[in-house]
């Protein structure tokens, strides 16, 4: 077959969320598969580290970058010889119009639950251009059942067009005994905390985390002193900081703002617990990472958590904070510590970026 690829997403040289998951699907498609042949489109030349071009692996570079998958992309594909079989996307957006099959790849819903995180611009490219971008589609690409779920309801897609691929976890990036100081020092993290990783934004429910690690601190039974918050500002999260203000915490929660891949590896190994307090997430990442480094996690029962992670998490009502609370005392136990360790080290294994790529692999040639 030959495959067409919009490869932008994974062309960044700061890669999260979906230009991560782009990179490293692009990255192991071009590893495992040897008999189809591939056209990847780009606006720019590729980075240095974006595979290599092969017989079986060519990169087109063309312009303007305004509109991309909107003017210049399809106008490319429509005058283009010879003919593609199947366009993958490993984003929201197909080339449309198109004339070949398109198969998109749609991570979540999220942006319709919670619009208001969102510019008028941004907000308006998702929902329009991934209601396209569905309607036109071969198959679709997602990451969890639950997202299939919502995809096929929102959007009246058939089950059986919408294919699911687990996403893979990066190896773990190990810091000396040295670097593991210099960065707690940076940060001014004890050796007990609880962690908490990802933007700071409304549904990632963190105001009821803090309410509840309130409530932990205040029982005589609390052994871990410190809730470290690990990522960027997002959307509306000045009531944060004013409640950790009202509450007098700012000795007891520590924010550290961005950090960098090797930092996030460090806290996740040194936590006692992680903790995802979410109202929705599109799969949740960071727990399987957590699991990989041996590290218990305290979970949101949101349907998809409770899919990823069955039962290797202790799970609470996002909604209440007497059970976000009653999580960290249970994971403060020895015994409950070293369950949850062990059962999350069995769990993480079947998440891999070798398997993500077969499955893709898989929709796209049949």
């Amino acid at each position: 077959m030959l495959i067409g690829i919009d490869a932008n997403e994974a062309n960044q040289p700061n890669r999260v969320g979906i230009g991560h998951y782009a990179y490293q699907l692009i990255k192991h498609i071009h590893q495992i598969d040897k008999k189809n042949k591939y056209i990847v489109y780009l606006k720019k030349k590729p980075l240095a580290d974006m595979p290599q071009p092969t017989k079986n692996w060519q990169y087109k570079i063309f312009g303007p970058s305004p509109f991309w998958t909107r003017l210049a992309l399809p106008l490319k594909l429509y005058l283009q010889k010879p003919k593609l079989d199947v366009f993958f996307s490993p984003s929201h957006y197909s080339p449309w119009p198109s004339p070949f099959p398109t198969i998109p790849s749609i991570m979540d819903l999220g942006f319709l639950k919670y619009n208001q995180q969102f510019t008028k611009k941004d907000l308006y490219q998702l929902t329009k251009w991934t209601a396209k971008s569905t309607k036109q589609a071969k198959k679709i690409v997602t990451i969890s059942k639950f997202s299939q779920q919502q995809i096929h309801q929102q959007y009246q897609i058939p089950l059986s067009q919408i294919k699911i691929a687990y996403p893979g976890i990066n190896p773990v990036i190990k810091s000396s005994a040295i670097e593991t100081k210099k960065t707690m020092a940076k940060f001014s993290i004890n050796q007990n905390y609880f962690l908490y990783l990802g933007s700071l934004k409304p549904s990632k429910n963190i105001v009821n985390l803090i309410k509840a690690f309130h409530l932990y601190l205040s029982s005589h039974k609390s052994q871990i002193k410190q809730l470290v918050i690990a990522g960027p500002k997002g959307w509306l999260f000045k009531d944060i900081f004013s409640l950790v203000n009202k509450l007098k915490l700012q000795k007891s929660i520590v924010f550290t703002g961005y950090i960098s891949e090797k930092e996030k590896w460090l806290l996740l190994k040194k936590t006692k617990a992680l903790i995802i307090p979410s109202f929705y997430e599109g799969f949740g990442i960071p727990a399987i990472e957590a699991q990989k480094v041996g590290t218990p996690v305290l979970a949101s029962s949101i349907t998809v958590l409770k899919e990823i992670l069955v039962n290797s998490a202790i799970y609470f009502n996002p909604k209440d904070i007497s059970q976000i609370k009653q999580s960290m005392s249970k994971i403060s136990l020895k015994d409950n510590k070293q369950k949850y360790s062990s059962l999350g080290l069995k769990n993480c294994q079947k998440f891999n970026w070798t398997n993500t790529a077969k499955k893709v692999i898989e929709t796209i040639t049949n």
